[in-house]
């Protein structure tokens, strides 16, 4: 019945959240996900927190992580500029 099934690696699986987290918080804060994306590798939110806490992070809701991941990109961001 489930022959045909679609089976995705870890790594798969972590870059498809990864980039829906990406995605969200791009249309969160009104800019591309080009863009957004470009602000998390400078201050490696996308490895370091992302995938590093894949685990952890996608049990929670889709509002509870973007809310996270933007909290933690912000708060990255102004340690950057001290």
């Amino acid at each position: 019945m489930f022959s045909d099934r679609i089976t995705f690696t870890e790594t798969e699986l972590r870059t498809i959240f990864t980039s829906s987290c990406i995605e969200a918080a791009a249309r969160a804060e009104n800019c591309t996900p080009s863009e957004m994306y470009n602000r998390m590798k400078d201050v490696d939110l996308v490895e370091g927190y992302i995938w590093k806490h894949y685990d952890s992070l996608h049990t929670q809701s889709r509002q509870y992580v973007t809310d996270d991941v933007l909290e933690a990109l912000h708060n990255r961001e102004n340690k950057k500029t001290l």
